[in-house]
Formats: C-alpha cells, structure tokens, sequence
C-alpha cells in the first residue's frame, strides 16, 4: 500500500501543477479576449472554453488523487 500511496501522491501533485498552468495561459488569453473585446476589433480571438473546461477537469482529478494518496494507509509499522 505504501507504493500505491506514493505514487497516487505523486501522480496527483502532477497532475496539479500541470492544470496550474493551463490556468496560467487561460488567464492570458482571456485577457487578451477582453482587449480584443474592448478596443471593438473585428477579429476574434481564441475561445477558451475548452481550455478552462480542461482546466478544470485536471485541478479535480488531480486534487482527488493527491487527497487519495494522502488518505491511505502507509502499511504496517515495522519493529
């Protein structure tokens, strides 16, 4: 169990930081949209919808499987 343990930690804090930065570039584009939006242009920026739904999907899974690998039992105290 201690192994299943570690690397659902550690499978999780990936999948952590990898969302963290699709919310860093989610942040950007939609900075970007709302100048675009602001400034009355014609052309459209990107629509990041799929990107913060990515987002999204990530930080949850990642955040279960971290609360997952830190819940379970590290085995057997050895003597």
């Amino acid at each position: 169990m201690r192994v299943l343990s570690r690397m659902l930690l550690l499978i999780g804090l990936i999948v952590l930081v990898v969302g963290l930065v699709f919310l860093g570039k989610n942040i950007i584009d939609i900075n970007q949209l709302h100048a675009v939006a602001y400034a009355n242009k014609s052309n459209e920026g990107a629509n990041p919808n799929q990107q913060v739904l990515l987002m999204a999907a990530l930080t949850t899974i990642g955040g279960f499987l971290t609360g997952l690998g830190l819940s379970m039992p590290k085995g057997a105290p050895r003597h």
